[in-house]
Order: C-alpha cells, then sequence, then structure tokens
C-alpha cells in the first residue's frame, strides 16, 4: 500500500477532483501519478495535500507507521466480532475509537480496523451509513485481484468480503473466501463458524449435498466445543435443507435433535423457530394436527420472551391452516390475538391478506376482491414485491376460476414483470 491510495481515498471522500486538489501543490498529471504510485511525494508535499484535505499532517507524513500493540488489540476485536462475543466487541470497539486517532495513522492498521469495523457493521445491520466510505478505503487500499501475502491482513480481507458478497447474493465469491477462511484459520470455533455460513451459502445455491456436508462439519466442531445453541441452531438449519429436498421425515429428525438440545439450554428464541419449522413440515405431510399443536407453542414461546419482530410467521402459518381446515371462527379468534400482538406495519399487511383469505372462504367475494386490490394497492406504494408476488398469483387465479379473464390477465402481467425484475 502506497501512500498515493490514502490520497485519493481522502480526495474522493471530500469529493474533490485532481484539478481541484491539486492546484498550487502539483500539476494534476503529477497528482494522477502520485495516486497511481509511480511517484513518492516529498513530506513538504504532502503536508500541503493536508492543508488541503483537512486532515492531519500525521495522518500523511506517517502513513508507514506500524504500532504492534494497537494492530494485536485489532485482531483481538476480529476474534470477538467472528465468535459473536458483543460484550467483548463493545468493550474493544470503545477502547479502540478512544485511540482512533492513533489506530489510523498507518495504512496497515488503518485498514484492518476498518475491514473488521465493516464486517461488524454488516453483521449487527447497524451504522449502515458509514459502510459506503468503508468500502470506499476498501476499494482503494486493495486493489481487486492484488496478491495480498500478509497472512493478517488476507484474514482480515476475507472475513469482510465474505460478509459482503454473502449479503450482496454473491454465492461463488463469498464462497471462495470462507473456504479460505477454514484452510487457514487455526482457531476451531472460527473454523467451525465459517463451515456454517458455508453451508447456509450452499443452500441458498440449492447445492443441498453440499450444504449438508459443511454443515456436518459444524455439527463436530460444536459438538468438540460443547457449543450448545450452536449445535441446536445446525441441527435446525440441517432439518430445513432436508425439508427443502423433500425427505420430511429426516429433516423431522433433524429439527427434534435440535429441540432436545435447546430444551436442555432453555434458549426459548431457537425453539421458537425449531416448534415453526416442526410445524410447516407437518403441514406438507398433511398431518394439520401436529402443525396447529407446533405453530401453537411457537407463538407462546416468542410471547414469553417478548419476540414481537418474528411473531408474526407462526401466526400467518397457524391462521392458514385453520383457514386450509375450514375453521373459520377459531381462525378469526386467532387473528385478533395476533393483531394485538404484531406491532409492525409490514406484518399488518400480512394479517390483512389473511383476513381476505377469510373472506373468500365465507364466500364474501365482492369483500375478498376489494380487501384485496387495496391491500394490493398499498403493497406496490410500498414497493414490497417479496409480498406482492403471491398476492398477484392469488387474485390472478381467483379471477381465472371465475372467468374474469381480463383480470385475471392483469394480474398474471403484474406477476411476469414482478418475476423479471
Amino acid at each position: 500500500m502506497h501512500i498515493g491510495r490514502r490520497i485519493k481515498y481522502v480526495r474522493q471522500l471530500r469529493g474533490l477532483s485532481q484539478s481541484e486538489l491539486s492546484v498550487g501543490v502539483v500539476s494534476s498529471t503529477h497528482l494522477s501519478n502520485i495516486e497511481s504510485g509511480k511517484y513518492i511525494p516529498s513530506k513538504d508535499i504532502l503536508v500541503l495535500f493536508a492543508d488541503k484535505l483537512e486532515v492531519d499532517q500525521d495522518y500523511l507524513c506517517e502513513y508507514e507507521k506500524k504500532d504492534q500493540t494497537l494492530i494485536d488489540q485489532v485482531i483481538e476485536l476480529k476474534d470477538a466480532v467472528i465468535i459473536g462475543d458483543g460484550p467483548r466487541v463493545e468493550k474493544l470497539l470503545n477502547h479502540l475509537e478512544s485511540q482512533e486517532d492513533e489506530v489510523v495513522q498507518g495504512m496497515y492498521s488503518e485498514l484492518l480496523y476498518t475491514l473488521i469495523k465493516g464486517a461488524h457493521f454488516m453483521k449487527t445491520g447497524s451504522h449502515s451509513e458509514e459502510l459506503t466510505s468503508i468500502q470506499l478505503l476498501v476499494n482503494l487500499y486493495i486493489k481487486e485481484g492484488e496478491k495480498l501475502d500478509d497472512p493478517v491482513l488476507l484474514s482480515f480481507y476475507d472475513y469482510y468480503y465474505g460478509l459482503y458478497h454473502f449479503q450482496h447474493n454473491h454465492i461463488q465469491k463469498s464462497l471462495k473466501h470462507y473456504y479460505r477462511l477454514v484452510a487457514n484459520t487455526q482457531d476451531e470455533l472460527e473454523k467451525g463458524l465459517f463451515f456454517y455460513n458455508i453451508s447456509l451459502l450452499h443452500k441458498q445455491n440449492r447445492e443441498y449435498y453440499k450444504a449438508i456436508e459443511a454443515a456436518k462439519e459444524c455439527l463436530h466442531v460444536f459438538q468438540q466445543k460443547l457449543e450448545w445453541d450452536r449445535l441446536g441452531e445446525t441441527y435446525n438449519m440441517i432439518g430445513v435443507i432436508h425439508w427443502e429436498m423433500g425427505e420430511c421425515e429426516t429433516a423431522m429428525e433433524y429439527l427434534l435433535k435440535g429441540e432436545k438440545i435447546v430444551s436442555m439450554t432453555n434458549n426459548e428464541k431457537l425453539k421458537s423457530r425449531i416448534h415453526h419449522n416442526c410445524g410447516l413440515i407437518n403441514k406438507q405431510l398433511g398431518d394439520y394436527g401436529a402443525a396447529i399443536y407446533y405453530f401453537r407453542k411457537s407463538i407462546e414461546e416468542k410471547s414469553t420472551i417478548c419476540d414481537v419482530d418474528s411473531i408474526i410467521l407462526p401466526y400467518h402459518s397457524l391462521i392458514g391452516c385453520l383457514i386450509d381446515r375450514n375453521k373459520i371462527d377459531e381462525a378469526k379468534t386467532v387473528l385478533s390475538h395476533a393483531r394485538q400482538q404484531c406491532q409492525l406495519e409490514k406484518d399488518q399487511y400480512y394479517l390483512r391478506e389473511l383476513e381476505a383469505f377469510i373472506l373468500e372462504k365465507e364466500d364474501r367475494f365482492e369483500d375478498f376482491e376489494r380487501c384485496m386490490n387495496q391491500l394490493i394497492r398499498e403493497l406496490e406504494e410500498m414497493k414490497y414485491h417479496n409480498k406482492l408476488k403471491g398476492l398477484y398469483e392469488r387474485l390472478g387465479d381467483y379471477y381465472y376460476k371465475n372467468r374474469k379473464y381480463k383480470l385475471a390477465a392483469v394480474y398474471m402481467k403484474k406477476e411476469i414483470q414482478l418475476n423479471s425484475v
């Protein structure tokens, strides 16, 4: 890494062109050569650039500085972020932020610190406004395809981009980074966590056998490390993978193993997810009694821990089961309870969809059409595309069955257009 990359980073962060920054210091051609690494500027030129860029002079003049104590602390932060040790992450972040001027003075430590902060923000979904400047720095400090011989830097880089490509659905790129992390790490717990993400990526890509193979690597690590909650999470994931493969009985075996483990650890949040998945599988098998039992257990567990953010899922599944079984009065009662529990605006849209389905079951077809069309209009304004697809299909099928072919065509067209986006 050369100083030209840091100058370019700050210049772009300030919104300056090369011509604007170079005026009164060097020619724009000379600045271009500095930024590309063809020329190393003198300290006097760096001081002038620092003044124009409104940064501390040491930020440009001391760019080669390496404080091993600070670097070790950043490495410790990385380890805490990877294993998800929240209190330790917060403590280390606060400590490093208090010394941020020293941490970012050298380009090497600045890059390590920026990579792990970015990874932490991606994992937690926080500070999204900072991720743009973080990505700019990473892109300018490390050129695409550049070989990284430093194993510490490579591990930070792979972890950051493993997450980055994971979140942007670049599956093969993400896998490349996670497989390299697995190959290079000496920490068994970290290896298990990387394999877990590898399994998720293969699952997302419908490479189910590879997903199961990676998940079993997780099981081995988590069993050895007595990481019970992570073990339960992995059993749940393997169960879901088998379910997606159409292997419902095997899926239930893994889910029940996960249930047994999280019952010992009193992890009600994970238990509620496992029970919801058990309900979905039993519904697919046609055992509505068992499905309703598991959905009710999931709701009860989420209510116990006040997990209002995801309580809509088992409610939606339970009400859907009751509608399918023509237990309309019971479905209405549960829908009323769900409205009291669900606090998020998007959840209310899911409940209104269920209300429409109840109207259809009651042969109140005009009310059903009105409710569906109004809901679709509102969701279109909100651009909730994921939810709209199913509604277009449902209403299009309804109109087609009732020989309202022009209206059916309208919603079939909308569905096709949405799929092509």
